[in-house]
C-alpha cells in the first residue's frame, strides 16, 4: 500500500472493528440474537416464534445417521439456550450490558426481581464499574509539575535574544535560570455510592514566596443531573469553596461557585453563577461573579479586599494573618464549538469596572494525533489581571460530570495589552501527549511552554525567552519547531503508528485463524443439515412460484458487485460470475456460499434478517474474511422475476422487495 494513500483513522477504526468482531467470535460471547435471527427489539412472542422454526431444522429426533444427531444436538443446545436467555428479562437485561458473561453474573449480583427498566440500570452500572476498574489505578491520581525557566540568565543563550546579550555584558547573567516550581498532586477515592473524597497536596516557590498546603474535596452527585462539592484546606489561610451544577435538560445547565477566603467572614464571599445553552455544536455561557471588594451596607466594610479602593477605609481595614486576593466583579461571555472533526474555536468577552478583555482561540486538527491551535487577546484598562484566566464547567476531580470544557486563555495584562499564542500537539502514544506553546505578549516578552502529558499527570516547562517583544526570536520559536514538529509525525510517529497497527491486525488473524477454522466446519455441517429441508423449500417455493433463493454470497465482495441494485440481468450475471470465478481463484476464501443457508429460513415467501452486528451467527454463516468488510448479496426470483439485492453486514435484508426487481419474468 502506498504510504501517502494510508487512511490512519480508517485503520485506526478497520482494527477496532476486528477486535470486537474478534470478541463475537469466541464461542464464550455467542449473539444469540443473530443465531435466533431477531432484532435486538424483537418482543418475547417473535424470539419464541423463531425459536420454534430453528427448532424444528434442528431437533435431534429429525435426523438419524449418528454423526448428523450429533452436530444437530451441538446446534439444538445453542438455540435452546438462546431461547433461555432472550425470553427471561433478567437475563436478558444482563446479556445486553454484558453478553454472556453479564448472565452467569447476575446470580452473583443478587437481584430481587425488578422492572425490566430496573434491570437494565443495574447491569448498566455494572458494565460502567468494570470498564473504570481497567484504569482505575492510572486515573484516581493525578498529578502536575510546573518549572518556571528564565532562558535569558544562562550565558550559553545569551546570543540568541537582545535581551540575553544585553544580561551577559551587563554581568548579570548566571545559571540560576529556576524562576519558581509550583507541584500539585491529587488521589480520589469513592467514599459512599455517591461520594467522592479527594486530597491534594500543593506547593508553590517563586523567588521569596512560598505556599504549601494540604486540600480536602468531598463530592456528592445527586442523580445524574446534579452534583455539589465543597474544597477546605488543611492549613491556613483557610479557604472554602463551594461548587455546584445542575442540569435543567440536555441543553440547558447552572454552575455555581461559592468562595470564602476567611472563616470568621472577615471578607464577603466571592459568588459566580453562570448559565449554559447548547445550540447544536455552540455551547455558550453567561457567568456573572461578584468578587469580593463589595459590601452590603455595614457588613463589610472594612474588608481588607476593599483596602485600597476607598482612602477612608485604609486606616480602619482590618489586618488579615495571611495575604487575601482581591477579585474584582465580572461579566463574561464564553462560546465553544467542538465544530466538525477538522476544527473548534473557543471565544470569551469580560467586562469589568477594572478591567476587560476580548479572548479567541482557534484549534486545527490535522489528523487524531496532531493539532495546531492559535490565539489572540486584547485588553482593555489599565488595572493588571492575571496572565492565564480561563472558565471551566464542571469539577476537576472528575471529567465525567463535565459536559463541555472552557478553556480560554487570556493572558492580558496591563493597558492595551495583547497577546498572541500558537499551540502544537501531538500525540506520542494512547496514554501521552507532546505540547507546544509560544505565547507573545506585548508587555511579557516570548514564552515557551512544553507540556507532556501522560494519563492525569502533566509536566510543564514554561521557558522565558525574552521579556521584551522580540518578533524575531517569536518567529523562529513558532516556525522552527512547527516544522520539526511536522516532519517528526509524518516520517517517524505515523510510520510508527502505522507499524504498530499492522502488527496488531497480524496478531488479531493468527488468533482467530484456528477459531475460524472451527467455524467453518460448523457451518458447513450445519448447511449439510439443513440441505435435506432447504431443497424441499424449493421444490415447494418453485411449484408455488414463490421466493427461491438461486444464488448468494457472504464475505469480501469486491469483484465487480456494485451496492446499488442494477437494472440489468446480464449485468447482475456477470457481477455474480465474475465474483464466484475471481473467489474461486484466490489463495484463500474470501467468502462463502449460504443459498441453502438463506433458503433454510424463509418462511412464507419471505426472508427477514435483522440489522446490527455480524451476519456470521446466522445459522450456516461463519465469517470468511476476518477483519474485511463484509456484505451479502442474493440473486433470487419471485414470481417468476429475478432480483438481485447486496447490504452490508450490519445492515438489514427483507425480500422479496419490488426495488430488487430486474425486470425480467421467466
Amino acid at each position: 500500500m502506498n504510504a501517502d494513500a494510508w487512511d490512519e483513522e480508517a485503520e485506526e477504526a478497520r482494527l477496532r472493528d476486528m477486535e470486537r468482531e474478534c470478541a463475537s467470535n469466541s464461542e464464550a460471547s455467542p449473539d444469540y440474537y443473530k443465531i435466533l435471527n431477531v432484532s435486538r427489539h424483537a418482543s418475547t412472542e417473535q424470539v419464541r416464534d423463531s425459536y420454534k422454526r430453528l427448532s424444528l431444522l434442528f431437533h435431534p429426533d429429525r435426523h438419524h445417521d449418528a454423526e448428523s444427531r450429533e452436530w444437530a444436538h451441538r446446534q439444538f443446545n445453542i438455540i435452546n439456550r438462546a431461547y433461555e436467555v432472550l425470553t427471561d428479562p433478567r437475563s436478558r437485561a444482563a446479556y445486553d450490558q454484558l453478553g454472556e458473561e453479564g448472565v452467569r453474573l447476575s446470580a452473583a449480583l443478587g437481584l430481587k426481581v425488578q422492572s425490566p427498566r430496573d434491570l437494565q440500570a443495574a447491569f448498566q452500572h455494572y458494565a460502567r464499574c468494570q470498564r473504570i476498574e481497567e484504569i482505575e489505578l492510572w486515573s484516581r491520581s493525578n498529578s502536575e509539575i510546573v518549572v518556571d525557566i528564565d532562558s535569558t540568565k544562562l550565558k550559553f543563550l545569551s546570543w540568541m535574544t537582545k535581551a540575553g546579550a544585553y544580561r551577559a555584558k551587563s554581568s548579570h547573567g548566571d545559571n540560576n535560570c529556576v524562576e519558581g516550581v509550583h507541584m500539585q498532586h491529587s488521589f480520589s477515592a469513592d467514599l459512599a455510592t455517591d461520594l467522592l473524597g479527594t486530597v491534594t497536596g500543593k506547593m508553590f516557590l517563586h523567588g521569596s514566596s512560598r505556599f504549601s498546603n494540604v486540600f480536602g474535596t468531598l463530592k456528592y452527585t445527586a442523580g445524574i443531573k446534579s452534583w455539589a462539592s465543597v474544597k477546605m484546606p488543611a492549613l491556613p489561610p483557610y479557604t472554602v469553596t463551594f461548587r455546584g451544577m445542575h442540569y435543567l435538560n440536555r441543553y440547558r445547565f447552572y454552575v455555581a461557585k461559592v468562595n470564602q477566603q476567611t472563616l470568621n467572614l472577615l471578607t464577603p464571599p466571592s459568588v459566580s453563577v453562570s448559565y449554559g445553552h447548547v445550540f447544536g455544536r455552540l455551547v455558550g455561557t453567561l457567568t456573572m461573579s461578584t468578587g469580593n471588594r463589595y459590601a452590603l451596607g455595614p457588613f463589610w466594610a472594612n474588608s481588607p479586599t476593599r483596602f485600597g479602593l476607598e482612602s477612608s477605609n485604609k486606616a480602619a481595614a482590618a489586618k488579615p494573618s495571611h495575604p487575601l486576593e482581591s477579585i474584582p466583579s465580572t461579566v463574561a461571555l464564553d462560546l465553544f464549538s467542538s465544530g466538525n472533526k477538522q476544527g473548534r474555536f473557543t471565544a470569551n468577552v469580560t467586562a469589568g469596572i477594572e478591567h476587560s478583555w476580548v479572548a479567541t482561540s482557534y484549534t486545527r486538527k490535522i489528523d487524531d494525533h496532531f493539532s495546531i491551535t492559535g490565539g489572540l487577546g486584547v485588553a482593555g484598562l489599565g488595572i493588571p489581571m492575571p496572565r492565564d484566566s480561563h472558565f471551566r464547567i464542571g469539577d476537576e476531580h472528575d471529567n465525567q460530570d463535565e459536559p463541555v470544557a472552557i478553556d480560554v486563555t487570556s493572558g492580558i495584562q496591563g493597558f492595551a495589552d495583547a497577546r498572541v499564542h500558537v499551540e502544537m500537539t501531538a500525540t506520542i502514544d494512547s496514554w501521552t501527549n507532546l505540547t507546544w506553546d509560544v505565547e507573545v505578549n506585548l508587555s511579557t516578552g516570548v514564552k515557551v511552554t512544553i507540556s507532556l502529558t501522560r494519563l492525569e499527570h502533566n509536566i510543564q516547562l514554561p521557558i522565558l525567552l525574552t521579556p521584551i517583544l522580540e518578533l524575531d526570536v517569536a518567529a523562529y520559536a513558532m516556525l522552527l519547531p512547527a516544522a520539526v514538529a511536522l516532519g517528526l509525525h509524518y516520517a517517524v510517529l505515523k510510520p510508527r503508528r502505522r507499524r504498530a497497527i499492522q502488527q496488531r491486525v497480524d496478531e488479531l488473524k493468527e488468533e482467530q485463524r484456528s477459531q475460524l477454522h472451527i467455524q467453518r466446519l460448523h457451518a458447513e455441517e450445519t448447511v449439510r443439515l439443513l440441505a435435506p429441508s432447504a431443497e424441499r423449500s424449493r421444490a415447494a417455493a418453485r411449484a408455488a412460484d414463490g421466493l427461491v433463493i438461486e444464488s448468494a454470497l457472504y464475505g469480501d465482495l469486491p469483484f465487480g458487485i456494485a451496492a446499488q441494485n442494477s437494472n440489468s440481468l446480464h449485468a447482475a450475471l456477470d457481477h455474480f460470475w465474475n465474483s464466484r470465478s475471481a473467489l474461486s481463484t484466490a489463495d484463500e476464501p474470501r467468502a462463502c456460499d449460504v443459498t441453502l443457508a438463506l433458503q433454510s429460513l424463509i418462511t412464507n415467501s419471505q426472508l427477514v434478517i435483522a440489522s446490527g452486528g455480524g451476519k456470521y451467527s446466522l445459522p450456516g454463516f461463519y465469517d470468511p474474511s476476518f477483519g474485511v468488510e463484509k456484505s451479502l448479496f442474493v440473486r433470487y426470483r419471485f414470481r417468476g422475476v429475478q432480483h438481485e439485492v447486496i447490504v452490508k453486514d450490519d445492515e438489514a435484508l427483507a425480500i422479496p422487495m419490488k426495488a430488487h426487481s430486474l425486470g425480467s419474468q421467466t
